[in-house]
């Protein structure tokens, strides 16, 4: 075993240490079942693993919470464990007036974020804007509403793409279907 004694070394060591401690929390996690029969995940990256569920093991405060929001009851639904260990029950179904919806929420029914499909006429002009910004002529294949924590997001959803853009219009992400 060899020792280092000068503190350049020791520097050195340490900051190695250290990024190599970090490159391992580099993006959420996605886990895939090895195979159908099987109930074992593979997590590509360390953080939140998500699985689909069965709805009778979504904890009754979860999903009358999801319920009441939704205005109707879910179909589906999976649950994701987050990097500080918590779980997260994401509950997804079609209201009465024939739209999807997705709300996420806690085992104990706080929820944590309720999306909507919309129609297009409900999007402000503001966001369609930034849209064509982006992406000019996108066709657009469902436009959804989503409501975390008081603030609401418009989602937009093309072909290849989705745009996640504030209801002012100032923030849009992208993301990669």
């Amino acid at each position: 075993m060899v020792f280092l004694t000068t503190p350049g070394k020791r520097l050195l060591t340490t900051l190695g240490i250290a990024i190599f401690s970090c490159s391992f929390y580099l993006s959420d996690a996605k886990a895939q079942s090895v195979s159908d029969t099987e109930n074992l995940l593979i997590a590509q990256t360390l953080g939140g693993i998500e699985r689909d569920i069965p709805l009778s093991e979504v904890p009754n405060p979860a999903l009358s919470s999801a319920t009441a929001v939704a205005g109707a009851v879910p179909n589906k639904a999976n649950v994701e464990l987050q990097p500080d260990g918590s779980l997260v029950y994401e509950l997804a179904g079609q209201n009465q007036q024939g739209f999807q919806f997705v709300v996420d929420t806690t085992s104990e029914g706080q929820i944590i974020e309720v999306d909507e499909e919309i129609d297009r006429s409900a999007v402000p002009e503001v966001v369609y804007k930034a849209l064509n910004r982006w992406a000019p002529g996108a066709q657009i294949a469902s436009t959804w509403r989503s409501t975390r924590l008081g603030k609401f997001v418009y989602e937009i959803v093309i072909e290849e793409f989705w745009f996640e853009i504030d209801a002012d219009g100032r923030t849009l992400t992208i993301h990669q279907n």
